[in-house]
């Protein structure tokens, strides 16, 4: 397949998409693609990408039969409703890898974070997940001081998860728990000949669902944490939630409190001190307690 016809599919996703539940005409999107190519868009063609569009991503584009013209709409139960969903974060990169290759100046003023999690990698275990294999590579963890010192692991790959700007694979090791992997820290990647298929029951969203991050201790109890962030700072987590089970339970015009339900691990005290002096844990009291004696060590360390 190639890539300019992905790029096309994309494309037609977009202009649907963008025109709502009215949904937009096949003379319209005709119109926009001349506009955008130069050249015509048979209708035999257009029906042929919506199939393939249902094909690829999972995305159905439905008609509304009137009188003159019919139009065309994403169907709500398509999984193109989650905007947090793997699909919509690979149709928004692949629509802005479209429209920079239409217009090719704006690449120069596009900046975009690099994510530093070996490409190869990720293709390669998506690769053995598709297949329904289990998965064996090198790892070397950032604790191994000596270039020498790794573990190599075979194991059952579960899902992928991204976070801050990594990769990482959750997997099952012998008859250990479930555990993430860096992708960036491993090596020597190859599919087995083993077959794996996660239990049916098994649903990564509600495994990561009381984690901040990627470290699910099962050691650390999830609990409510009460957040007091001041009144400029809440502006930024009303828009950008630190966690999908965030509450505004008080707001003032000096402040306001902010609940999440969580395991309050590395991750989470990584990322309450990035906040910095803006926030305050206010419960429980261990983890107030924590982030106290965190914040005394950094002060002694830097006067």
């Amino acid at each position: 397949m190639t890539k300019n016809l992905i790029n096309k599919y994309i494309w037609l996703v977009d202009i649907i998409r963008k025109a709502g539940r009215e949904g937009i005409t096949f003379n319209d999107i005709a119109s926009k693609w001349r506009e955008k190519d130069a050249t015509e868009y048979a209708k035999r063609t257009f029906h042929n990408h919506i199939n393939a569009v249902y094909e690829l991503f999972g995305i159905e584009i439905k008609c509304i039969k009137g009188k003159n013209l019919n139009r065309y709409y994403i169907n709500d139960n398509s999984d193109f409703k989650d905007i947090s969903g793997f699909k919509n974060w690979l149709l928004d990169s692949l629509s802005l890898s479209c429209a920079l290759e239409v217009k090719e100046p704006l690449k120069k003023r596009i900046l975009l974070e690099e994510v530093p999690s070996g490409r190869e990698n990720l293709t390669d275990i998506l690769e053995a997940m598709g297949n329904g294999k289990t998965l064996s590579f090198t790892y070397k963890a950032f604790w191994m001081d000596s270039d020498k010192e790794s573990t190599f692991y075979n194991v059952e790959p579960y899902a992928l998860k991204m976070f801050k700007r990594r990769w990482y694979l959750l997997a099952k090791y012998g008859d250990g728990p479930l555990k993430t992997y860096a992708l960036d820290r491993m090596s020597n990647i190859d599919e087995e000949f083993n077959n794996f298929t996660p239990p049916e029951d098994f649903d990564a969203e509600a495994f990561f669902s009381t984690c901040f991050g990627i470290i699910s201790d099962q050691k650390v109890e999830p609990e409510i944490i009460y957040l007091k962030v001041d009144d400029f700072q809440a502006k930024y987590l009303r828009s950008l939630p630190l966690h999908h089970s965030q509450k505004e339970i008080e707001r003032t015009d000096t402040h306001s409190v902010f609940s999440v339900y969580l395991r309050p691990t590395f991750d989470f005290k990584q990322e309450l001190l990035w906040h910095g002096e803006t926030v305050e844990v206010l419960r429980p009291e261990s983890l107030r307690n924590e982030m106290a004696r965190i914040g005394r060590a950094i002060a002694e360390k830097n006067s």
